[in-house]
């Protein structure tokens, strides 16, 4: 068994399923085999056959921590996220002190959208291991969540004493803070010369690129985007065809006629969704709208797109697919309505209103028209060369591969954009557009107009949102601690030479804008 682990710590998945195999059976009811079946095939991303080796593991030792909080994050992974709040207790009660354990709890707190109680478990899980890298990571990113950067830079620091190799580590640190000198930029200059793994080299370019921009050195920062853009598209498999097949279902499926013609569907839920693009302000309406307090946000949740599935019965490993469409296209919408009301009840709490801000939602505006009818929709719009541009300049953890090529970007904002016009014409006065640039120059103004179509009263607390201690799981999570400003609005045009192949894909686009 020892000897199965350390094949599958190796990457060697085959290996170990070799040694699993030949212990289970020499002991069919060995309940660490099953744990080890179950970690390859989470390996593989075989969700299924983990959760049913995972069920047998704990059957066979009820006390198995890890089994537990292993089993909570593949049911999150899936979207049943009932079953995951049951694993996650079954796990913190039988858990006997190992700080792996407790960093595998946090973990899948943290993925079930649970910040708080992920907070808990990865402090136990440093104060445990005080000297182990990857705890100190994780707990500096739910740190960083939470607006606390200090607490953050220290344990990073701490983190490059242990691991001064660690491009993820210095990534980490760059969004920390506003860089003030180059020291750091030419260390990790110096540290891309010895690697050659695109995931470092990615990280530590983005990292520089950040900076310099912190430094207003316009070309060293568009130079660091270009090469970790570049690196990172070396690590994704995005097919542009298969994005575009998904645009095109969606208009193709969801019409007028098609609306007209489902049976109502869940009427008790009044969820606010705030849809748009990555990086389009979609994270600063939610801080502001959810400072109300008949509001509860709940990040950028996946519960609308699991919902289909387990009404449909649809499993795929991609989140959107022509599939899935033409699946929910058939589905009842009561049924996932009720589904997606019912996976939410935990997050929503007390209150009226549940804030869902997962961007790409807006392929999926009819459905939430027809299973949630009372729901309301903000899209946030934003000028397409300052969207584009801070788009590219993101490194994101596995979303938004298009976002890598300049070309491969614009060509999806145009189907983006495309599809928000054709739900304007076809579902009028259902979706309320938030331009970025009013709500940052004219916040009062539209933020009460925003309110007004979601039917919530003024409460000035909506524009002090900013001393909230409410925790952000996104990519701006430092940047909506700050008061609305206008410093990103038209920021591209300090790259112009170099976003030739951006600008001329959105053209008319972006002059209409």
């Amino acid at each position: 068994m020892e000897r199965g682990f350390r094949a599958l710590q190796a990457g060697d998945r085959s290996q170990a399923a070799e040694v699993c195999q030949q212990a289970l059976l020499q002991n069919p009811n060995m309940a660490r085999a099953h744990y080890l079946a179950a970690l390859i095939a989470l390996d593989a991303g075989e969700h299924a056959l983990a959760q049913k080796a995972l069920t047998t593991t704990v059957e066979l030792n009820d006390g198995h921590a890890p089994a537990w909080a292993q089993l909570a994050r593949s049911f999150v992974a899936t979207g049943e996220f009932v079953k995951a709040e049951g694993c996650l207790e079954n796990a913190v009660n039988s858990q006997k002190g190992n700080p792996a354990v407790h960093d595998l709890i946090g973990t899948a707190f943290r993925l079930a959208g649970n910040l708080e109680a992920a907070r808990h478990w990865h402090e136990k899980a440093v104060a445990g291991a005080p000297e182990h890298v990857p705890f100190l990571i994780n707990l500096a990113n739910v740190h960083l969540y939470f607006g606390a950067k200090d607490d953050a830079d220290a344990l990073l620091s701490r983190c490059v004493e242990f691991e001064p190799e660690n491009a993820q580590v210095h990534w980490l640190l760059s969004r920390t803070s506003k860089a003030m000198n180059v020291w750091h930029i030419e260390a990790m200059q110096d540290l891309i010369a010895t690697q050659s793994e695109p995931r470092s080299i990615a990280y530590l370019n983005f990292a520089i690129g950040k900076e310099a921009e912190d430094l207003e050195d316009w070309r060293l920062a568009i130079d660091a985007f270009d090469a970790g853009a570049q690196a990172r598209r070396d690590t994704v498999v995005y097919d542009e065809q298969d994005d575009a097949a998904v645009f095109a279902a969606a208009e193709a499926l969801f019409t007028t006629d098609w609306l007209a013609g489902k049976e109502p569907g869940l009427s008790d839920a009044a969820p606010i969704f705030i849809v748009g693009e990555p990086r389009s302000g979609t994270t600063l309406l939610d801080r502001m709208v959810a400072a109300h307090t008949k509001v509860n946000s709940a990040g950028e949740l996946r519960h609308l797109g699991f919902s289909i599935r387990r009404i449909t019965g649809l499993n795929e490993a991609r989140q959107f697919t022509p599939e899935l469409l033409h699946a929910a296209a058939k589905a009842d919408m009561f049924d996932i309505g009720t589904a997606y009301f019912e996976s939410t009840a935990s997050l929503r709490g007390d209150a009226a209103h549940l804030i869902d801000k997962l961007p790409v939602n807006y392929l999926l505006i009819p459905v939430i028209l027809a299973a949630l009818p009372k729901a309301r929709i903000l899209h946030l719009r934003r000028d397409p060369m300052d969207a584009c541009f801070a788009i590219y300049k993101q490194l994101f953890a596995d979303a938004y591969l298009y976002s890598y090529d300049q070309e491969e970007l614009a060509r999806h904002y145009v189907r983006y954009a495309k599809l928000m016009d054709v739900w304007h014409t076809r579902f009028p006065g259902r979706i309320h557009d938030v331009h970025y640039e009013d709500l940052v120059t004219k916040t009062g103004e539209t933020l009460r107009a925003v309110l007004e179509h979601v039917g919530l009263s003024w409460q000035d607390q909506c524009l002090d949102f900013e001393t909230s201690d409410t925790p952000v799981m996104t990519a701006s999570a430092a940047q909506v601690r700050e008061k609305p400003n206008t410093r990103s609005i038209g920021r591209w045009k300090k790259y112009e030479d170099r976003l030739q192949a951006m600008k001329r894909i959105l053209g008319d686009l972006a002059q209409r804008s």
